[in-house]
């Protein structure tokens, strides 16, 4: 059964958060962008709910997830694979906290692919959850790293008002 398979993946990669400090963890970058379309609406009696859009960045493969984090229910009503029923089965509702389901983006092809996992932001304590299972790039990780604000930068240019890593991003241009 694929679902059971998954969630307990995701049971246990989620757990076994500190434990995975002694191993080699994905490099990654998380930027947390406002969502300025936030309660606009895009047809009748339907609006647009995410609080903040974002994206994963995974240094090794080079691989992007797109987010976009919603209020726990919000969340719960976007799932649509047995995966993500499972995954809701096992994630309870946090005060303060905002979800997203991931979905990996092909820069090439602009193409959005649905992948098993989640993240999940506290906005009172900026600690973020990931859990990435995508067998196609045969990634299976989690982690618990810490947002930070970030300052805007000139106009025009689009800043993200949090960032979490867990590696140093100087490194990546190399």
């Amino acid at each position: 059964m694929a679902s059971a398979t998954y969630v307990t993946r995701a049971t246990t990669a989620t757990k076994k958060g500190e434990e995975m400090l002694n191993t080699k963890q994905l490099e990654l970058a998380v930027r947390f962008y406002d969502n300025s379309l936030y309660g606009t609406t895009y047809g009748k009696g339907l609006f647009r709910k995410a609080i903040f859009n974002g994206s994963i960045d995974v240094k090794t493969p080079s691989v992007k997830y797109l987010i976009d984090l919603y209020g726990y229910e919000d969340w719960c009503n976007l799932a649509r694979t047995d995966e993500q029923m499972e995954i809701i089965r096992e994630i309870l509702k946090e005060d303060g906290t905002v979800y997203s389901w991931l979905q990996r983006y092909n820069k090439e092809t602009k193409q959005k692919t649905s992948v098993a996992g989640f993240t999940s932001l506290n906005c009172e304590s900026k600690e973020v959850v990931i859990v990435i299972l995508d067998s196609e790039f045969g990634i299976e990780d989690s982690c618990r790293i810490e947002a930070k604000m970030c300052h805007s930068q000139a106009h025009g240019l689009r800043s993200p008002q949090l960032l979490a890593t867990n590696s140093d991003l100087e490194s990546w241009n190399q």
